[in-house]
């Protein structure tokens, strides 16, 4: 029987790589200026409309680690990620990437999960694939906390 393979996407953060489901992903766009929020956590970069929706844009890397630097680079993209979840108001959420992500195909054989003491809540697992270290979001939590930040729900 043949190993099963998921196609995901990884994507360059400021330090590392966030690595998630293709399924996940909606698109890729250029980044830009944002509308900023009233009020929020520092992650919370400000909001996108993107294809008639108003999409919150985070810095990822800041809101597992509050001490990671706030990097916007020439070459940086906002990575438009699916919620998968139930939430009325926050259907994608935007991550600061930096450069194009790349397709990868994972099996078990790939991926190393790294042991690390305790997760941030937003972190599913830490993982390496192909000798890089790459995070893989809690799409569920995530989504529950930027509404939260965002909108107050």
């Amino acid at each position: 029987m043949a190993e099963k393979e998921v196609r995901t996407i990884m994507a360059a953060l400021a330090e590392g790589h966030v690595l998630m489901p293709n399924s996940a992903v909606a698109e890729v766009v250029a980044f830009t200026t944002l509308e900023p929020f009233k009020e929020g956590p520092t992650w919370l970069l400000g909001e996108l409309a993107w294809r008639g929706w108003q999409v919150p844009v985070i810095n990822y890397q800041r809101l597992i680690d509050d001490k990671a630097e706030d990097v916007v680079t020439a070459k940086a993209r906002i990575l438009i990620v699916k919620t998968l979840g139930e939430s009325t108001q926050v259907n994608y959420i935007g991550l600061v990437i930096q450069g194009l992500p790349r397709l990868k195909t994972v099996t078990a054989a790939t991926l190393i999960e790294q042991k690390t003491k305790k997760l941030p809540k937003a972190l599913f697992s830490e993982v390496s694939i192909d000798d890089l270290p790459a995070l893989i979001p809690e799409l569920g939590y995530l989504t529950r906390i930027v509404e939260q930040a965002a909108y107050g729900s």
